[in-house]
């Protein structure tokens, strides 16, 4: 180091050698824009009270433009941002929009310098143009000054990560320009007369040359993009769940991974990457300093660098594009102290193949009381296939024939026809094919005689007395007498006697994923018939024979004769009957055997998309979701194959009755998979959806969309650019832009620079003596050391974990500058900037006697999100072990004002 003294200069000498050549250029300034105003008029001018208006027009136009650049100036290092309610710039007395606010200061204090400006020049007879003078009126009240935006469309020529959620995408239309309209009273006056040739009220307008709007509205949307659900909760997200999948997948694969998937350390990081990478997307530009600070902090935390210096970083940084390249993956790897292998978990983890294993497990666990719903289901359709309705008809056809009676035509008396005469067998009936049908049958000829007495009655005359009106009488009287014979009647009855299948193998069994019921009957060939039948092995199928012969030797053929003689009896209904057949004792196991073998092909056919993984739904929920609708599909696709009915069942008969028991349980066992794959994945989904809802509350829906958008962001790598240059095009007030060869039409560049204090936003001392926290951040595992089963174990489809994450941070300092274009003079540079700063200050109206109109705030930011980990069953789970569940940083609840 250098002890000498000899090339030391007094600061005081310094000081008053600036003030001498600021003085000076202000004065050649003034002179220079003197000359201007005069060098627009023509050389041929007459000159008059018109030439004298014409020139006050132009240089009042060039003071409101100066006025007005010195306001938003001010107004750019002071912006107001909590105004005082009873300052003159607030006229309603209640509450005012902040942008508003400043316009109205901004007005104020553009009347403040005209009035100035006005009283030094143009008052009084001053201005004396070939002796013609504009006198004006001082201003009176700033609300007639009048503000033209003008609209401007940004292309920031930055290409965003692909799939960038259109909640990151930043606005393009801002007002970049004001055109201030200011109101002037004016009179010109005839020096030498003292005449007022003219009074006139006019309004001037000019563009103001500086971008204070865009500067302010771009700064107001970074700091909504930085609260609740929005863009840094989005960015915040992204980085979190990187390194939440890196850490917890790290865990749940490798023995020794973290003990911690989230902590607060590697949370700071997560809020000034997503600081920053907000940075790029509103400004085209970040802090310089704070991409050192957040690389530096980078290597501290995620490779243990601690000693880590701003040379030694620099010296190994690198620039793409003059953009710093960030890959949050890669970082989340490095988070676990063993990047190769928790880049492997990850991939491993992108393979997770929930399928429909759990649900096959879950229909055949007999573990459960009563047995497994297979088991359960398959013995409630072995006794529907295994039982039959049967009947006897009795089918009549009488012949009576009357005895001859000839000349004997009363019928007096008929006698019982008695026990049949004769009785014959006609024939036995062949077996039905078909059902109802019949399974066996007799025809008889039936032969009964009966006595049948006729008479014949006739009249017979004989003398008899009769009384008269002079008295007894002999007349003629009259009898009735018969004659009788007995004939023999005959009938011959034709009786068909039937054992008759009315029905047989009736089923009802619920389908609930198609919806519907499998209603079935009379639909087995011979089924009333033995049968040798082959499936894993041989067996012999009695089908329904044993309800045939129990319905033969007990009911049939005990009351035949009866029947037979029974001349009343003409029913296909008699002695109905319905028999519950004992199924062969091998049934239950080929039904399972058949269960299994479809359980085996969905375990082979059956797999998950792998576009189905946590990148593409961080949401387990929607990862649930997209499963039962993959799995459905697969599994649809080759339902006919797994229920394989042509094997037991052609032109709509099955085979035998077993062949129609296995057959059902088949069609209803790809059914019941189906319908589980969507209630059990879709129950998952809604217990995830649940226990989010629970955890986060009204935050849950933007925590969800957070992860959704996030998870786009990590599909790439984020860069923090510096500088990059933006075209603004003048566009109408909608957006919409004008054609090139209008004459609205315009085009100019912006490139901005951020500046932000401090460079990066701690959290935590850590004793390296960062005395300025910033940051408080707060994280809580929900679900414990292990997270929680998603549907009762042991058939559960996944362990799941998360944990929400509270932030609040403050930029103390943050300046924003309008690079290229230093419209402002400077006695010292020429020019300078525009700038729009945010800081802690009280502000004063230097205009109104230094009266407090407001205070200027730092950026503060607040937010809630979460992340989310699903791992496949078993006793590993995932999450944080080390510690409480809950853990803050120090400062956390004590950053932002109160």
């Amino acid at each position: 180091m250098c002890e000498s003294d000899s090339g030391r200069v007094p600061l005081t000498i310094i000081g008053i050698l600036f003030l001498l050549i600021s003085t000076a250029i202000s004065i050649h300034i003034t002179q220079m824009d003197q000359r201007m105003a005069q060098s627009r008029q023509p050389v041929d001018n007459i000159k008059g009270p018109n030439d004298a208006f014409l020139l006050f027009n132009s240089d009042m136009r060039r003071a409101i433009n100066y006025a007005a650049m010195d306001a938003v100036q001010q107004m750019g290092e002071t912006p107001v941002i909590d105004p005082d309610q009873s300052s003159q710039y607030n006229p309603g007395g209640g509450q005012i929009d902040v942008a508003e606010f400043n316009r109205n200061w901004a007005k104020g204090m553009i009347m403040y310098h005209l009035n100035n400006y006005i009283g030094s020049n143009y008052m009084y007879n001053r201005y004396d143009y070939h002796g013609y003078a504009v006198n004006v009126e001082p201003l009176q009240d700033w609300e007639g000054i009048y503000f033209t935006p003008i609209y401007m469309g940004l292309d920031r020529k930055l290409e965003l990560p692909l799939l960038t959620p259109d909640l990151l995408t930043p606005e393009e239309t801002h007002i970049v320009y004001w055109e201030v309209n200011v109101p002037m009273n004016i009179s010109i006056v005839n020096i030498a007369t003292g005449e007022i040739v003219e009074n006139k009220s006019i309004r001037l307008e000019t563009l103001n040359l500086a971008r204070y709007p865009l500067l302010e509205s771009l700064t107001t949307e970074y700091e909504t993009r930085l609260n609740g659900s929005n863009a840094l909760m989005t960015e915040t997200t992204a980085f979190a769940m990187g390194y939440t999948w890196a850490r917890g997948f790290h865990q749940y694969y490798k023995p020794g991974g973290p003990k911690n998937i989230v902590d607060n350390e590697h949370l700071g990081l997560t809020v000034n990457g997503g600081l920053l990478l907000d940075q790029g997307f509103v400004f085209n530009s970040v802090d310089p300093e704070s991409i050192i600070e957040y690389g530096m902090e980078t290597k501290r935390v995620l490779e243990g660098k601690k000693d880590m210096d701003m040379a030694e970083f620099l010296s190994s940084a690198k620039l793409v594009n003059g953009s710093y390249i960030v890959d949050p993956n890669a970082d989340a790897a490095n988070s676990t102290g063993d990047p190769d292998n928790a880049t492997k978990a990850m991939e491993l983890a992108t393979h997770f193949d929930f399928n429909a294993t759990p649900i096959t497990d879950l229909l055949n666990n007999d573990s459960l009381p009563g047995g497994s719903s297979t088991r359960q289901q398959i013995n409630k359709i072995i006794p529907q296939v295994y039982n039959a309705k049967l009947a006897t008809g009795v089918a009549r056809h009488t012949d009576v024939d009357i005895g001859d009676h000839k000349g004997y035509n009363s019928n007096h008396k008929t006698y019982g026809w008695g026990e049949p005469d004769s009785m014959k067998q006609l024939e036995v009936l062949p077996m039905d094919t078909y059902v109802p049908g019949n399974l066996y049958g007799e025809v008889w000829e039936v032969t009964w005689t009966r006595k049948h007495v006729w008479r014949h009655y006739y009249k017979v005359e004989y003398e008899c007395m009769k009384s008269g009106p002079l008295g007894p009488y002999l007349g003629t009287c009259t009898r009735t007498e018969y004659n009788e014979i007995t004939a023999i009647d005959t009938r011959v009855d034709k009786v068909a006697v039937t054992l008759k299948a009315k029905e047989n193998s009736k089923t009802s069994i619920s389908l609930d994923y198609n919806g519907s019921t499998l209603s079935t009957r009379n639909d087995v060939v011979k089924a009333f018939t033995s049968k040798d039948v082959t499936y894993t092995s041989a067996h012999t199928d009695p089908g329904l024979e044993e309800a045939y012969d129990s319905y033969k030797s007990n009911i049939f053929d005990p009351n035949l004769m009866a029947n037979i003689k029974n001349k009343d009896l003409d029913s296909d209904n008699c002695d109905s009957r319905t028999f519950d057949v004992v199924p062969p004792v091998w049934l239950k196991g080929e039904a399972q055997n058949a269960v299994d073998e479809i359980n085996r092909q969905i375990r082979s056919d059956v797999h998950l998309s792998p576009d189905i993984n946590y990148l593409e739904y961080p949401n387990p929920a929607d990862a649930m979701r997209a499963t039962a609708i993959d799995l459905t599909a697969k599994i649809k696709a080759n339902q006919s194959r797994y229920v394989d009915k042509d094997m037991y069942c052609s032109g709509g008969e099955y085979s035998s009755c077993s062949a129609k028991t296995i057959s059902l349980v088949r069609e209803w066992y790809v059914d019941e998979v189906l319908y589980q794959v969507n209630e059990q994945y879709g129950d998952a989904a809604d217990k995830i959806d649940t226990e989010i809802d629970s955890s986060f509350g009204e935050s849950a829906d933007g925590v969800r969309d957070a992860n959704n958008a996030g998870a786009n962001l990590l599909k790439s790598v984020m860069c923090f650019p510096i500088g990059f240059t933006m075209k603004a095009e003048h566009v109408r007030p909608d957006g919409s832009h004008f054609g090139k060869d209008e004459l609205a039409y315009w085009e100019e560049n912006v490139t901005l620079l951020v500046d932000m204090v401090p460079d990066y936003l701690f959290a935590e001392n850590d004793n390296d003596d960062k005395e300025l926290i910033n940051l408080g951040v707060r994280n809580i595992c929900l679900m414990g050391p292990k997270g929680v089963p998603v549907l009762p174990p042991p058939n559960y489809v996944v362990h799941f974990n998360s944990w929400m994450i509270n932030v609040e941070g403050r930029i103390d300092e943050f300046t924003l500058f309008d690079v290229d274009n230093e419209c402002h003079p400077h006695p010292i540079f020429g020019h300078e900037a525009q700038v729009y700063r945010r800081k802690d200050e009280a502000i004063l109206d230097y205009t109104d006697n230094l009266t407090r109109i407001g205070r200027n705030f730092p950026i503060e930011f607040k937010f809630t999100t979460g992340t989310f980990i699903v791992v496949p069953p078993g006793p590993k789970g995932v999450g944080d072990r080390s510690g409480g569940m809950d853990e803050s940083s120090e400062e956390f609840n004590n950053i932002l004002r109160k």
